[in-house]
Formats: C-alpha cells, structure tokens, sequence
C-alpha cells in the first residue's frame, strides 16, 4: 500500500514536471522570495463620500497594480461576498485610486451597506458604510455570556438584550450543535428584559466533556454559546503544510498537539476566513498519536488563487485548527 508522500510524488510526476532538482531548488527559493514580497500587499480602501440611496466614494491604497478587481456590493454582514456586481475597476500602476460606484437598486434604502473589491488573483479589501439613516434601526440581538462554571455541576450565564416578558427554553448539548435539540435543564422568564443572570445544572449525559453549548429559545427569539467544562485548559492543535500541488492537491501533517483518535473534517476557503464555511474537501481522524499525514484536493472555486486558507474541524467536538498554503507546486516537509 503506498504512501501519502509516494502518492504525492506519483501525481506531481503526472504533471510531468521534468525540471532538474538542482533548478527546481532555485526555483522555490525564488518563487518563496516572490511570495513573501506579496505577502506585504494588504489592499485597503476608505468610505469617502455617500449620496443616500445612489452612490458611494472610496479611496484605495497599497492594492497590487495592473489587476481588475469585481466590485460588489451586499447587506451588512456579508463583507459583500456574493454581494451584487456593480462595476470593475482596475488598480493602476501604483495601485491607488480613486473610484464611485453606484448603490444597486436591491440595496436601495438599506441602513448598512458592505462593499467588497476582489480580483481573479485572490486579493480582496472589503469595507462597509451608511446608507439610509431614516431605515428603523434593527431589533437588538439578545446574546448570552458565561459568568461562571462549576465543572460537571452548574454553569452560570447572564443575558443581554433580552426582550422583555418571554419565557425562554433552556437546553445543553455537545459542543457544535448550538444546544439545538439538545438536553432541556430549565426555563429562563426575561421579566423587564435586558441584563439579568440565571444558573442551570449541567446534564448527567454531558458531564465529563471539555466543551459544551448552551441555548436558550423562545420563538422567535433565541441565542447560544458554549463554556468550558474542566479545571485545565485545551491544548491548541496545529497542523503543517507538507506539500503542494498548484490547483491540484496540499498535503497536510498534524502536530502532537493533536488530540488523539478524534475525526476532523477538512475545509477550504479565500485568505481572511480561517476557513470557516469553506468548501468541504475531505476528512481524516488523528490516530492513536494525534500525528497524521493526509492529502486534500484544491476545490475547482478555488483554484487560481494565489493563497487559500484550509481549515480541520473536529466533529462534534471542541477542537479546531486553522494555517494556509501558497498555491505553488512546492515540497516542504521531509518524507
């Protein structure tokens, strides 16, 4: 049965990579001298003017020149990913410029607004602003945070932005599912709303986990969050980039720090989004030692791009752990 790292080398030599190792090695030296250069390109862009409900005004520096970047505009919230298009603008020769484009008609009379410039070789800048200030303000979000656990026992939360006179569900779960249908331990009644505290006990089921989620419901308000269930903390888990195949394939090799015979799933997705809500490309579990190599394909949405960020998310579980690679056929860890 052959190996990552044999399978590995089976596919680069596939794409009939015939340079010489001695060149190859110049080569990633240069092309690693290259990227850490453009690794000091963050584009960025200030709201300069708004008409309400017409346009907006930017200002943009330290954008790599000569690139065509989509601009897109969306609700507040997204960073305009997958925002409606509204023009294309190329960065210029020094990569500053001045640029107004207008507001599309499905945002008219939105209250926020997020705009986003991105180009086909991966760099992006995103920034928002204010559009319609006599749109209502939007009902606050009722949230919750943890004021105190007593490990296996009880935990502690306290609410925020509660509506008021609403009797709300309370139920605890693995670390995940957001609490949803998980173990009912009381009910919370909000009385004047606001800020207020409650304590509920932990679960006979979920006593023992690291991690676990709390949700409290009451349609059609809910909120959710998670506490530690222990006296020491988690270990933080790391992976390294072993190798690269450019839109092709990265092989991965987990740290020590890796918790041992857990299962992760395998994300990908753009610089920026620690791969959270990536496109799911595989999976693998850590084994008896935590230390493990596997290999992932690069998704077609993703290919092109310059850096992409991979993402190993435990299931049903606590752990997680996040790095990114260039997109260049490169080696970096021994056999």
């Amino acid at each position: 049965m052959k190996t990552i790292v044999e399978r590995f080398a089976n596919r680069r030599s596939r794409l009939k990579v015939m340079v010489p190792l001695a060149l190859m090695a110049i080569f990633l030296i240069v092309l690693g001298s290259a990227a850490a250069q453009g690794d000091e390109v963050v584009p960025t862009f200030t709201i300069e003017n708004v008409v309400v409900d017409g346009s907006v005004s930017i200002l943009a520096q330290n954008f790599p020149p000569n690139q065509d970047f989509v601009v897109t505009m969306g609700p507040i919230g997204t960073l305009g990913i997958n925002g409606t298009p509204v023009a294309i603008t190329n960065s210029g020769l020094f990569g500053a410029f001045s640029a107004t484009y207008p507001i599309p008609p499905n945002l008219v009379g939105a209250r926020q607004i997020a705009i986003r410039l991105q180009s086909p070789q991966g760099y992006y800048s995103y920034n928002w602003f204010w559009n319609n200030l006599t749109e209502p303000a939007p009902a606050p979000i009722p949230t919750i945070s943890i004021d105190s656990v007593v490990v296996n026992e009880t935990v502690t939360i306290r609410t925020h932005n509660f509506p008021p006179d609403m009797t709300f569900l309370v139920t605890m779960g693995h670390m995940g599912t957001l609490g949803i249908n998980g173990t009912p331990v009381g009910t919370l009644y909000s009385g004047a709303g606001g800020e207020m505290t409650a304590t509920f006990p932990i679960p006979v089921l979920l006593k023992g986990l690291e991690r676990i989620a709390i949700r409290t419901q009451g349609n059609p308000f809910y909120s959710y969050n998670w506490f530690d269930n222990q006296t020491e903390p988690l270990p933080t888990p790391t992976f390294a980039i072993c190798g690269v195949i450019r839109d092709d394939a990265v092989v991965i090799r987990t740290d020590p720090s890796f918790p041992a015979n857990r299962d992760f799933v395998v994300m990908m997705n753009y610089m920026g989004t620690l791969g959270i809500d990536g496109y799911a490309v595989g999976g693998f579990n850590s084994g008896p030692t935590g230390v493990t190599s596997a290999m992932f394909s690069i998704p077609s949405g993703l290919r092109g791009l310059d850096q992409i960020q991979i993402r190993a998310e435990e299931v049903g579980g606590p752990f997680y752990s996040y790095n990114y690679f260039d997109n260049q056929t490169a080696i970096y860890c021994s056999p």
